[in-house]
C-alpha cells in the first residue's frame, strides 16, 4: 500500500488492487488512531479512497551545532510521510550563530523540508541575534519565527499540538570553559588569548561565542512555574537543553560541572510535575536515564 499525504486533514491511499480484488478486501492505516483496519470493496471508489484525519506526529532530537545532516532525506526517511504540520523537535544547541550566507543557505534548506523545525534554545546560540526577532503567540506559548517553518520554542512556555501538551524551556550553563569568557573591551584581550592558546584551555568570547543569556532570568523562570500552574501541572512532555539536578549523575562528563540554578528549577519542576517523557540534550548522549527522561543527540524518536 502506498500512501500520500496531501494535508493535515486528509490521505490518499492507494490500495493493493491485486489483495482487493481477489479477497475483497485491504488493509487502511488510520493515521488519528494509529491503527490497520480491514476494509471491503464496497469502501472504496475504484482504488483510492480518502480517509479524514487531523492526526499530526512529532518527533524530538538532540543536538544539531548548526550541522543538519540527520535530516537529509535517506537518513530521515520518515520526512517522506510529513507535511508542515508535522514537527521534529531539537532539544536546544539548534546552531542559530551568524547571518552568513552559508547558515542562511542551511536555515532555507532546512525550511524547504516537508516537516516543521522547532527548536529551544541551548548553550550555543546567538542571544543577540534572537533579541531582534519578534515575539509572538503560537500553540498557546510564546515564539519567534526564524523561518516559515523553524520556529524558536520560548523559555517557560507550554504549546499544545494535536492535544499534546509540551513543556519547553532552553538554557544550559556552558560546561566546558576552564579557560574562562573573554571580552573584546578588555585592552589585555590578546593577551590573555595568546595565554589560552598555548595552553590549550577552553575559552569563550562575549558576545562572539559566549552569551550570558545562555542561563535563563528569574523572570523566564517565574512565567514558566504560573504557566505550568495554569496547566495544573500537568503536560505530555517536557523538552529542555539541560535536565534536573539530581539527573547529571548519570549524563555529566564534566566534574567541574557543578548544579548550577537552572538545573535546581528543573529539578523543581520535576517534583511537582505530572509528566510522561521528559527530553533533553546538551550532554551529546542517546541514553535513557529511567522510563521517563531521556537524554537525547543523534538520533530521532516519534513521540506523538
Amino acid at each position: 500500500m502506498i500512501v500520500n499525504k496531501l494535508n493535515s486533514n486528509s490521505l490518499i491511499l492507494q490500495i493493493n488492487n491485486k489483495m482487493l480484488m481477489e479477497y475483497g478486501f485491504a488493509y487502511v492505516f488510520d493515521l488519528k488512531e494509529k491503527t490497520y483496519k480491514v476494509t471491503g470493496k464496497s469502501c472504496f471508489s475504484g482504488a483510492m479512497v480518502c480517509i479524514e484525519s487531523e492526526a499530526e506526529m512529532i518527533f524530538v532530537t538532540g543536538d544539531c551545532h548548526g550541522d543538519y545532516g540527520r535530516f537529509k532525506t535517506r537518513a530521515f526517511l520518515k520526512q517522506t510521510e510529513l507535511n508542515k504540520e508535522d514537527y521534529v523537535i531539537v532539544c536546544g544547541d539548534f546552531g542559530y550563530w551568524k547571518d552568513t550566507p552559508d547558515q542562511n543557505y542551511w536555515l532555507d534548506w532546512l525550511n524547504d523540508k516537508s516537516f516543521t523545525t522547532l527548536w529551544v534554545d541551548g548553550n550555543h546560540e546567538n542571544f543577540d541575534m534572537l533579541k531582534e526577532i519578534e515575539v509572538v503567540k503560537w500553540k498557546g506559548g510564546k515564539v519567534q519565527f526564524i523561518r516559515s517553518s523553524i520556529i524558536h520554542l520560548m523559555r517557560g512556555q507550554v504549546f499544545t499540538i494535536d492535544d499534546c501538551k509540551i513543556f519547553a524551556f532552553g538554557g544550559a550553563q556552558s560546561h566546558d570553559i576552564d579557560g574562562g569568557v573573554l571580552d573584546l573591551d578588555d585592552p589585555n584581550f590578546k593577551k590573555k588569548q595568546q595565554v589560552l592558546d598555548l595552553a590549550r584551555q577552553n575559552y569563550r568570547i562575549n558576545h562572539v561565542s559566549w552569551w550570558q543569556e545562555e542561563q535563563p532570568s528569574p523572570e523566564e523562570m517565574e512565567e514558566g512555574l504560573r504557566n505550568l500552574e495554569a496547566h495544573q501541572n500537568k503536560v505530555d512532555y517536557i523538552i529542555t537543553h539541560d535536565c534536573a539536578a539530581d539527573t547529571k549523575i548519570f549524563v555529566n562528563k564534566y566534574p567541574k560541572d557543578e548544579n548550577d540554578y537552572l538545573s535546581n528549577y528543573l529539578l523543581q519542576i520535576k517534583e511537582k510535575m505530572d509528566f510522561k517523557k521528559w527530553y533533553f540534550g546538551h550532554h551529546h548522549q542517546d541514553k535513557a536515564i529511567n522510563n521517563k527522561e531521556i537524554a537525547i543527540y543523534k538520533r530521532i524518536i516519534q513521540i506523538w
